[in-house]
């Protein structure tokens, strides 16, 4: 039995996530031009995927990283019917333990309370 037979996730699926990674790590020229692969290449997607690829990019946007590049506005303009599930998406992810969101300025994320 082949890999292939029993991954989770088809050869469409993981062909969009790397396009999807390729155009948002680009920038200027290569961007708008990696843009259209990403687009061809979910169109390739079923709905369970697409609706994979976009848990996939919410959990992406909780990187505070990618949120200051604006990855949101650019989603949206690549396409609109993604950038919705994405922000679906995010709504159903889990909460962040508030020991990661109160973290100092440039400090190392910690699960371990500091107080007592």
């Amino acid at each position: 039995m082949s890999i292939a037979s029993i991954a989770p996730w088809s050869h469409a699926y993981l062909r969009a996530q790397r396009a999807l990674s390729a155009w948002i790590e680009a920038e200027g020229r290569a961007a708008r031009r990696l843009a259209f692969a990403a687009r061809s290449a979910m169109m390739a997607l079923a709905a369970r995927e697409r609706a994979q690829l976009a848990r996939w990019m919410a959990w992406l946007l909780r990187s505070r990283a990618l949120a200051a590049r604006g990855l949101e506005q650019r989603l949206l303009r690549l396409d609109a019917r993604l950038a919705r599930a994405v922000s679906v998406a995010a709504a159903r992810l889990p909460a962040l333990p508030a020991a990661l969101t109160q973290t100092a300025r440039n400090a190392r994320p910690t699960l371990v309370s500091r107080a007592g």
